[in-house]
């Protein structure tokens, strides 16, 4: 930038555009429950550009806040890097993305989490009931089926507060990144089966955002479209 070793958050760049900084990278390849790829956002520069990644970033803007104990805040992100594994395009478009547009994918060797940042978090395959923990991202990924955790474990009391429904659901995906809360709830649009289809459908092999639950028990229900749009 101009011959200078470093700049600041909101510096303005030779082009004029200013400069953006978001989450740190982590790290590429690791263990389950690492993100495949680094962060979008990062140190940028240009109009605003990811030097890394090559790909054009536009931070966060918050269209709608409604308060409450569970609010709802509608608010996107824009990046054109896309990673091995995508998520289908979210409510805003290509490249937009927004904290409704968390996506699991249901393989039979992985589960991939795709964040609201546009990265790909790769989990092993959980059994029913089963959780597992990222360090890296701080983030915790709890399958249902499961009417307890075990005493002393660190999600024993918010898993506790969950809807009987929800936590013995073997088809239900859980993620939170705090023993507090809140959780978001992984799960599918209810689809009106037609003539012609054969009942019982099968699941789809992705989960969606499908609400919130916070350690009180309250829940905030997304409603979706057939085709996933909220």
């Amino acid at each position: 930038m101009s011959g200078k070793p470093a700049a600041r958050q909101g510096d303005m760049t030779q082009y004029g555009g200013p400069i953006v900084q978001g989450s740190a990278g982590v790290r590429i390849g690791a263990p389950t429950g690492v993100a495949c790829s680094v962060c979008p956002g990062g140190m940028t520069s240009g109009n605003p550009v990811n030097p890394l990644l090559g790909a054009k970033v536009l931070p966060g803007e918050t269209d709608l806040a409604l308060p409450g104990p569970l609010p709802f805040i509608l608010s996107r992100t824009y990046s054109s890097y896309r990673t091995k594994t995508p998520a289908p395009v979210g409510i805003f478009g290509p490249g937009w993305k927004a904290p409704s547009d968390i996506r699991l994918q249901i393989r039979d060797d992985a589960l991939v989490l795709n964040d609201n940042g546009g990265r790909s978090i790769h989990f092993e395959p959980l059994l029913p009931g089963e959780a597992v923990y990222s360090r890296s991202e701080s983030l915790w990924l709890v399958r249902g089926g499961k009417a307890t955790q075990p005493d002393g474990h660190t999600l024993a009391r918010l898993w506790a507060s969950l809807p009987p429904d929800i936590r013995l659901s073997p088809h239900l995906y859980l993620a939170t990144n705090s023993a507090q809360g809140p959780w978001w709830i992984l799960g599918w649009s209810e689809l009106v089966p037609g003539a012609e289809d054969v009942l019982p459908a099968p699941l789809p092999p992705y989960r969606v955002l499908t609400g919130l639950a916070d350690r009180f028990g309250r829940t905030l229900t997304y409603r979706r479209e057939a085709a996933g749009d909220l």
